[in-house]
């Protein structure tokens, strides 16, 4: 071989060399599924032109600038559409998981590729959610716009409060803000629009307060709206029932027609003339039926206490039509009285209720309170230990509080300074009754505006102010009903003004969760 072939072979060899690097180089950015179809269409011009359309499909700014949604006179962008789908996605992940007990879907498989339900997969169900939500969201902020109501100052703190949480993840990740945004949120979500996306959700958020606050009602009106409206849910009996039903025949049971269960029912009821006498028999007869069920030698039935279950206080129509309407009926009948006992079928026509009256239908007259309180949390209560020192901090707390200025004022600064609660001032209003220390303090009959306590919870310890009573409680539970019902009346008139559109490239561009 001449000198100028060698030459030539060893030009030529270190081309290919240098082919190969460069072609490891990209080969090793592009992702695996993009490397197949490099495979397919080989060194064309084809594959020129796909490696540019996945480079344009995966860059962040392109989910920025394709739409996803149009929602009246917004559009909305892959970007931030991806957003709220892996918002959603991680949410009711986190509830099955914390709530339930067992994760709703795999998250190291295509959603796409698992069923929600028989019509839907989960990409589906999670899609429409996402949807939703951007929707309710972008309607309330172009009425907004529209009104000319805009955020408030607190509001953009509170944005400010997110974006600096937001960077201090990002740092102990050791990422660029917009790295850590895009990582987690998906591709396009970055500083700017992520900022946009939390100032449209607090905007949406005072808007809605504002709509929902904004009518006023005597009275009058909402007397008139408790009698027509909500009276079955807003109205209430106490009594006892207990159920006797026909039983098929077993192996081991002879089985109970429809006419013993109700020879049973009104033999039950036959001599009672009071609640004690009601709760006296249903113990008798659960201890009877115990015994029906264990060995004739097994004695400790007959010492056993049993629980009486049967009394049911403060139940709607509402509530008791779920469980049966002919019971419903019978206990919201206008000649309905205290101490009335009857035998009642059920609607399925299987059995009979023995039932006693124990009130008939009244609502919440009784006044609600408001109070302010420091919140000190035992993260383990069984430890008391840890409950001894809540307490001694509860207590020099109050304490501090009763040697300063010892006002509803100074008590809401160190609420702020002192609680484990971000409630501001500790102010909680219009309090109705519930079970425990706290309810039993502050709905005594002897308590004064101004009194203080150091209470015990099932979380912790509270230091407690009490201010004094409010509205009756009906009159809270029916104004909340009516201001959701005109609410409700207002948002469907924006939702009609403001259409979505769905972009259905955009929405396929969308960025996939837990990958």
């Amino acid at each position: 071989m001449s000198e100028e072939q060698n030459k030539f072979e060893k030009r030529k060899q270190e081309a290919q060399k240098r082919k190969r690097k460069l072609q490891k180089m990209q080969n090793s950015k592009i992702k695996p599924r993009t490397k197949h179809v490099l495979a397919v269409v080989g060194g064309s011009l084809a594959a020129i032109i796909v490696v540019i359309a996945l480079v344009f499909a995966n860059a962040g700014f392109t989910r920025r600038m394709v739409t996803a949604l149009e929602i009246g006179n917004e559009k909305v962008s892959s970007a931030e559409y991806s957003y709220y789908y892996i918002q959603q996605a991680i949410s009711t992940y986190n509830t099955y998981a914390q709530m339930i007990g067992y994760a709703p879907f795999d998250t190291g498989k295509s959603l796409d590729r698992q069923d929600y339900s028989d019509t839907q997969s989960w990409a589906d169900y999670l899609s429409d959610s996402a949807i939703s939500a951007l929707r309710g969201i972008k309607t309330l902020v172009q009425a907004a716009n529209e009104e000319g109501f805009t955020i408030s100052e607190e509001g953009v703190e509170t944005v400010e409060r997110t974006m600096q949480s937001l960077q201090t993840y990002a740092d102990s990740a050791n990422m660029t803000l917009n790295r850590y945004l895009a990582d987690v949120y998906g591709l396009g979500m970055n500083e700017e629009l992520m900022r946009q996306t939390q100032m449209d959700y607090q905007l949406a958020l005072e808007y809605e307060e504002a709509l929902r606050a904004r009518p006023e009602y005597t009275e009058e009106d909402l007397e008139e709206y408790y009698q027509n409206s909500v009276y079955d849910t807003y109205t209430y009996v106490d009594l006892r029932y207990y159920e006797f039903a026909q039983e098929d025949a077993t192996d081991d049971s002879e089985g109970k027609t429809l006419e013993e269960a109700k020879a049973e029912a009104d033999d039950f009821i036959s001599d009672i003339e009071s609640a004690a006498d009601y709760s006296r028999k249903i113990r008798a007869l659960l201890r009877e039926e115990a015994l029906e069920n264990t060995d004739s030698e097994d004695s400790s039935s007959e010492e056993e206490d049993f629980t009486d279950n049967t009394e049911r206080i403060g139940v709607s129509r509402t509530s008791l039509e779920s469980v049966d309407a002919n019971l419903a009926e019978w206990a919201f009948a206008e000649e309905r009285a205290v101490d009335d006992v009857a035998v009642v079928e059920n609607e399925d026509g299987t059995g009979y209720y023995a039932v006693y009256m124990v009130n008939t239908a009244y609502r919440n007259d009784y006044n609600t309170v408001n109070m302010r309180q420091i919140y000190i949390e035992v993260e383990d209560t069984e430890d008391e230990e840890a409950m001894e020192e809540a307490k001694t901090r509860a207590e020099e707390i109050l304490q501090e509080w009763k040697d300063g200025e010892a006002t509803e004022e100074s008590f809401a600064a160190l609420a702020d300074e002192e609680s484990d609660l971000s409630v501001e001032g500790g102010l909680y209003e219009q309090m109705a009754k519930g079970e425990g220390d706290i309810t039993d303090w502050l709905f005594d009959e002897n308590r004064q505006p101004g009194d203080t306590a150091v209470l015990e919870s099932s979380g912790g310890y509270h230091v407690v102010y009490y201010i004094g009573q409010d509205e009756p409680y009906w009159k809270v539970q029916v104004e909340s009903a009516k201001r959701s019902e005109d609410y409700n009346n207002t948002y469907a008139e924006l939702e009609e003004k403001y259409p979505v559109v769905e972009h259905a490239f955009g929405i396929w561009l969308r960025s996939e969760p837990f990958r």
